[in-house]
């Protein structure tokens, strides 16, 4: 076979395996941006939900100096619907003191989280200091979730 006809199949052969190699699910990765507004009459305040579209943990980190003091924790809901996002999808609240960003699993259920839509709860509990405001920014999935460290 003649050197361009061999690199013309090679490159139809790359072409077609590289095809059928893309990943068919799109992930919700964009980062959204929430402040959190605790009150001194609910120390819980929630994201607006986003729609999960695949296994990856749910994304968290919180926007350099808008952590409150003494930190404040976080929870991840979960829902048919966007109006029903209350379920817990994390086993617990955890504890967030830092600027880290953190992935967080669904351990609360064994429900699959695909499709459905999520939330983080944000708590501050410390009534002693003002609460004031916390930006975070989120995303439903995560690309590279080893990459983060995991809360759960």
């Amino acid at each position: 076979m003649k050197p361009k006809r061999l690199l013309a199949l090679l490159m139809a052969v790359v072409t077609v395996v590289s095809v059928f190699t893309i990943s068919a699910s799109a992930a919700n990765t964009e980062d959204t941006y929430y402040t959190y507004s605790w009150k001194s009459n609910s120390r819980y305040d929630y994201t607006p939900t986003r729609k999960k579209m695949n296994a990856t943990p749910v994304y968290l980190k919180t926007q350099e100096y808008t952590l409150p003091y003494n930190g404040y924790y976080a929870k991840t809901l979960y829902g048919t619907s966007s109006q029903s996002a209350n379920l817990s999808a994390s086993a617990s609240e955890y504890w967030i003191n830092n600027y880290t960003a953190y992935v967080i699993r669904a351990n609360g259920t064994s429900v699959s989280q695909i499709g459905k839509y999520v939330r983080i709860r944000g708590h501050y509990s410390d009534t002693t200091y003002s609460w004031g405001d916390c930006k975070i920014a989120w995303s439903p999935d995560t690309t590279n979730a080893s990459n983060y460290t995991y809360l759960n």
